[in-house]
């Protein structure tokens, strides 16, 4: 816009006031301005705009504009306020250093067309007297094209930034949703693997207890196999009581649960058998768990039984806790330990080294996703014939 005001500015200089316009410079320098303004609309208009290009275009615009000057008038051409619209587009587009740059320059340059400038020409040498008349009416245009150039150019960046918003608005519900069904995935997945084994258990008994009563004199370890049905069920029962409490236990933490409530809660879960073989190691002094109670016991019920899976029958495995300065809880097997490739894939959904049917894949992905959500983190060291080490930390 600026660009077409001052070519019509020239026009009528040269046709009602009969201004005498260096015309082939002149119509050089107008080019060279619509070739810099048809690049920096290009590079504006492209999905990432280079700030150095930009700028560069600025300011040999700034430049190009200068030498208009110069042809026609110096300082008393009132198209100088055409500088102003390079500021504010740098302003807008490319922040606060290149405005100021482009400040600076359009000062520089606009000054030295005080020294150095090419006067008004008329063809009738008595119009010169009427040049304030004619400095005025220029004004006026240039204000008008000014004004319009940047409140078209702001506007346009303003309803820009409004769509930019609206875009992250609906981007952050998409999210939230994303978050949201992440959190039933993560629900379903817990309870399919936290019921797989004691499922496992049931069906394995049940088989047991057919065969039983199939033998004559089979009917002595009925009541033991009836007897561990029950004890799986209960269990069974005791995982969807503590799975239909974790989205409240996730989202308002216990505040102020000792250790001490933690650890005797993973043995119960454990088991006497898996509880003896576990060694435990705590500080001398350690401050009650700001955490929800319930998934995090899942948590480390779930990596001491990957350890004991990884480990075999006479092998122990080591929970250690620390609380300096993060709570920390490392749990540590002898067994085989993982390649580099399938140390990098566990974490993954349904990946597990266990054999067929041993497990889901589940329990490290779960426990990430546990702490991921209270802003911890979750990783392990690991190598062929030196176990794995897996790390839990929370913050404090």
């Amino acid at each position: 816009m600026s660009l077409i005001a001052l070519a019509v500015a020239a026009w009528t200089a040269n046709a009602f006031w009969g201004v005498v316009l260096p015309t082939l410079p002149l119509v050089c320098l107008l080019v060279a301005m619509g070739g810099t303004n048809a690049a920096l609309a290009i590079e504006l208009r492209s999905a990432s705009p280079r700030r150095a290009v930009t700028g560069v275009a600025l300011l040999l615009d700034t430049g190009l504009l200068t030498g208009v000057l110069y042809l026609v008038g110096g300082p008393l051409n009132p198209f100088s306020i055409v500088y102003l619209v390079g500021v504010t587009m740098a302003a807008v587009t490319l922040g606060h250093r290149w405005a100021l740059v482009l400040a600076v320059a359009s000062n520089v340059a606009y000054g030295s067309t005080f020294a150095y400038n090419r006067p008004f020409e008329f063809q009738d040498p008595s119009q010169g007297r009427s040049v304030l008349v004619f400095h005025l009416y220029g004004m006026w245009i240039a204000l008008a094209a000014a004004a319009g150039l940047i409140a078209y150019f702001v506007g346009h960046i303003a309803e820009a930034l409004e769509a930019r918003e609206q875009e992250l608005t609906e981007s952050r519900v998409a999210a939230a949703r994303s978050e949201r069904m992440a959190a039933l995935f993560a629900l379903g997945a817990g309870a399919a693997h936290e019921l797989a084994t004691p499922l496992s258990t049931i069906r394995t008994a049940a088989i047991e207890l057919e065969r039983t009563l199939a033998t004559p004199h089979g009917t002595a370890s009925v009541e033991d196999y009836v007897s561990m049905i029950r004890g799986e069920v209960d269990r069974c029962t005791t995982v969807l009581d503590g799975l239909s409490g974790r989205a409240t236990a996730a989202s308002a933490p216990d505040i102020g649960v000792p250790l001490a409530a933690i650890i005797r809660d993973v043995k119960i879960r454990l088991g006497e058998t898996l509880s003896r073989r576990l060694d435990i190691t705590i500080p001398d002094s350690f401050a009650p768990v700001a955490a929800p109670t319930e998934p995090l016991c899942q948590v480390l019920v779930a990596l001491v039984r990957n350890a004991f899976d990884a480990s075999s029958g006479d092998q122990r495995v080591t929970l250690r806790f620390e609380q300096q300065p993060v709570f920390r809880a490392e749990v540590r097997d002898s067994g085989r330990g993982m390649t580099a490739d399938e140390a990098s894939r566990a974490g993954e959904p349904f990946f597990t080294t266990k054999p067929p049917g041993a497990g889901l894949g589940l329990g490290l992905f779960l426990a990430r996703a546990f702490a991921n959500q209270m802003g911890g983190s979750l990783h392990w060291r690991t190598g062929i014939g030196e176990g794995t080490s897996v790390i839990l930390e929370l913050p404090r």
